[in-house]
């Protein structure tokens, strides 16, 4: 019989009768063997460590219970490498949530600036209604906040629907321009013009 298993089985015996000279032996045969698996597979010196304590500790709490017929070697082994598959799945069931959570966040992110950029929207051109002149920014805020028809805000300011769409037509073109003119100041500013 080789010497190696002489000691294993030795260690084996041992272990399952609580000897911690025995777990001090195995730490001290077996612990870099069992960082550098874990550290190959969880790429953290510090995740690695934690690996082997938990091996070790799984060893010595449940050392009445393990199967020791393989070895010490082979049954450090294993439990190692049932903790690095839960470890890594844990690591993707986390990625996975947080990538889910992320393009919640986005989606919220991009309702959220819609609305924003829409109320910005709305201040701006309210604001540009109001520097028209008196009978064509009115007829513009009955429409755009009122929601209503041009026979509607004809019978309500005393004037006729041509009249009423005539002061209508007027108004966009003079938003437009503004609109235009705005447009054209951003792009220079930001030097895109």
């Amino acid at each position: 019989m080789s010497i190696y298993l002489d000691f294993d089985t030795e260690l084996c015996m041992e272990l399952q009768q609580g000897k911690e000279e025995a777990f001090s032996k195995a730490f001290s045969q077996y612990s870099r063997l069992l960082y550098a698996l874990a550290y190959r597979f969880l790429k953290s010196g510090e995740e690695a460590e934690d690996a082997v304590q938990y091996v070790f500790m799984k060893l010595w709490e449940e050392r009445k219970r393990l199967d020791f017929r393989t070895g010490v070697r082979s049954l450090l082994y294993t439990i190692m490498k049932n903790h690095i598959l839960n470890e890594l799945r844990h690591r993707q069931l986390v990625y996975e949530k947080n990538y889910l959570i992320s393009q919640e966040a986005e989606k919220t992110d991009d309702g959220f600036l819609k609305a924003y950029e829409e109320q910005n929207l709305r201040e701006q051109l309210i604001l540009a209604i109001n520097k028209l002149p008196s009978q064509k920014s009115t007829i513009c805020m009955m429409k755009l906040k009122k929601g209503l028809s041009n026979q509607e805000i004809a019978d309500r300011m005393h004037i006729t629907v041509a009249t009423v769409k005539s002061h209508y037509t007027q108004a966009i073109k003079m938003l437009r321009q503004e609109f235009v003119a705005v447009c054209m100041s951003l792009m220079a500013f930001l030097g895109l013009g």
